[in-house]
């Protein structure tokens, strides 16, 4: 038998599981408040959290890093290009993923901790544990056509959570009694980030950006797509700086932006206390996901077997139900 360590770090939470063999023994979602993982906490301080939380856990359910045989991390944008599948995380890799990691600097990305703190984990043991890594962020299974942005100078760039997308698409197959590669499914992903994929036949055609300086929905976060014409003139403007805007596209749009919080449950207990701005915020990022989603239907010529909803938004019954009444037929 082997025992894995799974490691599975987002922009407020980290989900770790224990699986034995390919049986899940464990599961936990730790979140993370927007002070602890905020763009003022450095990569460091976010790491140490984490560790101690993660050992926290894995002590109340009497295991410790010897009791580990390897890790299953969830990284970044490791690479581009690429079908996806399972990777031993060493050589080029691993020199890849080090070169991201910056300890007194926020990180781009919580995946970008992990590799950092499996070493801290491992520091004293005798036999170091091998780390695979499965679906990086940077899978590239687009169309020719989808990878046209409108302007050379501009490149479509494969940035999203096929990690999740994919295993929700081979779920949702199963539950159908088919194979992944036997339907065309849509899958979004309803997080920190929104992505939006087309699935056929087992292959993700086409999806937006969702790194937070791309396209698509906004998020609680995120800006998603803006007009380019106010982008450009906001940027010459004189007013803000390029890490500004950056800061602004990424960490302080969408909800935030918005409402002032990023928190979706606080948004609708703002709905339910009659806050009409929160409702009509909340509305267009229903909408918003759907009109990706119809976008996908498109890209798969009308052909399409399922929609999937995924990520820690699509808790939302309120949301998800928003979704359904623009999608479902």
């Amino acid at each position: 038998m082997y025992r894995i360590l799974v490691l599975n770090f987002g922009g407020t939470s980290s989900k770790v599981s224990v699986y034995e063999d390919e049986k899940c023994v464990c599961t936990q979602t730790i979140d993370h408040t927007s002070k602890e993982v905020g763009n003022n906490s450095s990569s460091l301080a976010q790491l140490k959290l984490r560790k101690e939380q993660l050992l926290e856990w894995m002590s109340g359910l009497g295991l410790t890093i010897e009791d580990i045989d390897a890790f299953a991390v969830r990284l970044g944008g490791t690479f581009y290009g690429g079908d996806g599948g399972t990777f031993l995380v060493d050589g080029d890799l691993r020199r890849q993923v080090d070169s991201q990691y910056t300890p007194d600097l926020p990180p781009v990305h919580a995946t970008r901790l992990t590799m950092a703190l499996v070493d801290e984990l491992q520091e004293g043991l005798a036999v170091k544990r091998p780390s695979y890594t499965t679906d990086p962020s940077s899978v590239d299974q687009f169309l020719p056509e989808a990878r046209l942005t409108g302007h050379p100078l501009f490149r479509k760039r494969a940035a999203f959570h096929p990690l999740n997308q994919r295993a929700v698409a081979r779920k949702v197959a199963a539950q159908m009694g088919k194979k992944y590669e036997d339907i065309n499914i849509i899958v979004a992903h309803c997080g920190g980030g929104v992505s939006v994929g087309a699935h056929c036949h087992g292959r993700i055609i086409d999806v937006n950006d969702s790194s937070g300086d791309g396209d698509g929905p906004f998020s609680p976060t995120r800006c998603g797509t803006l007009p380019t014409g106010q982008l450009m003139h906001l940027c010459f403007s004189g007013e803000y700086t390029e890490k500004e805007v950056y800061t602004m596209l990424k960490y302080s749009g969408g909800l935030k932006a918005y409402l002032g919080t990023e928190d979706l449950r606080e948004v609708e207990r703002r709905i339910d206390a009659g806050d009409e701005e929160a409702a009509l915020v909340f509305k267009a990022l229903a909408y918003q996901i759907s009109r990706e989603i119809g976008a996908c239907h498109a890209t798969l010529c009308g052909k399409t077997d399922a929609i999937a909803l995924t990520g820690g938004m699509a808790k939302s019954s309120r949301l998800t139900d928003m979704i359904r009444e623009r999608v479902e037929n």
